[in-house]
């Protein structure tokens, strides 16, 4: 298995679950379906009229008992980590319902028109480097219904790069024209389970049948290759159904309604975002005085008001910036290191999350404009200053910052074990990409490469 996915990019898990297993799967989310609970709603005509209607993982919180039938399904858990080589953490639980008529349009689809693969530096279901699908789909993917099809041994044309001590650079392979791309259908049926590798380029064809064509996309990363924009989160209702040995799959969670989810706008749980700026000296930025303390920049977080379900839970944008705004420093990535889970600082509600991010800057300690700051003071502090200011009490969550500066320089998780970082960029970066959809010169892009203005270099 593991040996023909890395060759091939896919592997087919036939009849995994049984026909009984998949419609207790299926059931909750149908019905979700039915009843116009679903994320794309609002946009364009409504199921069952044709249309690409997704669902995101709010089924979970009402159905959290659908986990061990999908994402913590054992075989399937299984296969997943003997592939990765080491465990692995949900990233995306996501639906998709293909009423018939679904993807056809005024003119006759022209295969390979719609392949594309989802390596994605400003999601946080996209911005890993070591990653996979797992679908399972709903009914059998025929010619009829619009199979899933995907172009072998794609994902090898993309490549990871070398770090340069903190993060990694993706050689990101432009996807061409259709006429240059060979699809294949893998014929799957229902039961069958696909593991696609995250540089995979694929292709949902249209639904030519007469009846509804859906399944569940869900998306996995290995532990030691994080998501650059930060985690997905989850209701805490799956955490606390899955059993001891299926946990670390759901560790980012909250009990409160406050997961990833589109409302009446984008919700994503993340209330505050902090930042670890490293020169290239290896001093941190620091605000403050000698008499207050110290502490890092942080900021309130928020949702980029346009971000789709795929897009929330990343918070760069807010965060960059007020950074920007108030300290006059421009940050055109930066990559996710924790998460913080604490009781609300101010008592207002009972959880409160703030995501951590890291960034290099290419010089040494900048002047920066504090005069929108209300701390007004700076320093650029090397790791023993900064160990010297938590032993006089003088650095704000001083343990802690010194862990995540270890992390940092490290390349290391908060176990010590060796991760794979690379770069996260705002959602709204969206429209200086397009390497991952048709239409591009053979060759590839490179991820990780910013002009001086801050944007990506343009392909």
């Amino acid at each position: 298995m593991k040996n023909e996915f890395e060759e091939n990019g896919y592997f087919v898990l036939r009849g995994v679950l049984t026909e009984a297993e998949v419609d207790r799967l299926a059931r909750p989310i149908r019905a979700a379906f039915t009843r116009g609970d679903y994320v794309t709603v609002r946009k364009g005509p409504a199921y069952p009229l044709p249309g690409i209607h997704a669902m995101g993982p709010r089924v979970l919180e009402d159905h959290p008992e659908i986990a061990e039938l999908s994402l913590a399904h054992p075989k399937i858990m299984a296969a997943i980590q003997e592939i990765f080589g080491e465990p692995a953490v949900l990233a995306q639980y996501w639906s998709i319902m293909r009423p018939p008529g679904a993807g056809l349009g005024d003119k006759p689809f022209v295969k390979g028109s719609g392949a594309h693969y989802d390596y994605k530096p400003w999601r946080t279901v996209g911005s890993f480097v070591k990653w996979m699908f797992a679908v399972i789909p709903f009914a059998d993917y025929t010619e009829t219904a619009g199979p899933l099809t995907v172009a072998p041994g794609s994902h090898r044309k993309t490549t990871v790069l070398p770090s340069d001590g903190r993060v990694h650079q993706v050689d990101a392979a432009r996807v061409p024209a259709p006429a240059d791309i060979t699809l294949v259908d893998p014929g799957l049926k229902k039961g069958d389970v696909v593991l696609m590798d995250g540089f995979l380029w694929h292709e949902p064809r249209p639904n030519y049948g007469n009846a509804d064509r859906a399944g569940l996309y869900m998306k996995f990363h290995a532990k030691s290759s994080p998501p650059a924009c930060g985690p997905t989160i989850y209701p805490s209702a799956v955490h606390e159904i899955l059993p001891d040995d299926a946990r670390h799959l759901v560790p980012y969670h909250r009990g409160d309604g406050r997961y990833a989810a589109i409302r009446d706008e984008p919700v994503g749980g993340v209330d505050e975002g902090r930042l670890l700026i490293e020169d290239s000296e290896e001093k941190v930025l620091v605000l403050g005085n000698d008499t207050d303390g110290w502490r890092l920049p942080k900021y309130a977080a928020a949702e980029d008001a346009t971000a789709g379900i795929l897009d929330v839970c990343n918070v760069m944008g807010s965060v960059t910036g007020q950074a920007r705004e108030q300290l006059g420093l421009q940050l055109p990535w930066l990559s996710w290191l924790a998460d913080l889970a604490d009781p609300a600082p101010d008592g207002d509600a009972d959880q409160w999350r703030c995501r951590v991010y890291g960034h290099r800057l290419p010089v040494a300690a900048p002047a920066l404009d504090t005069a929108r700051d209300t701390t007004g003071q700076y320093r650029w502090m090397s790791a023993d200053d900064l160990a010297g200011a938590n032993a006089a009490g003088m650095l704000e969550r001083g343990a802690e910052v010194l862990e995540w500066l270890r992390m940092w320089q490290r390349e290391e998780d908060a176990d010590g074990l060796p991760v794979t970082r690379s770069y996260g960029v705002p959602t709204t970066d969206v429209a200086h990409y397009s390497y991952n959809r048709n239409g591009n010169p053979a060759g590839t892009y490179r991820v990780g490469v910013f002009d001086d203005h801050g944007r990506p270099v343009p392909a």
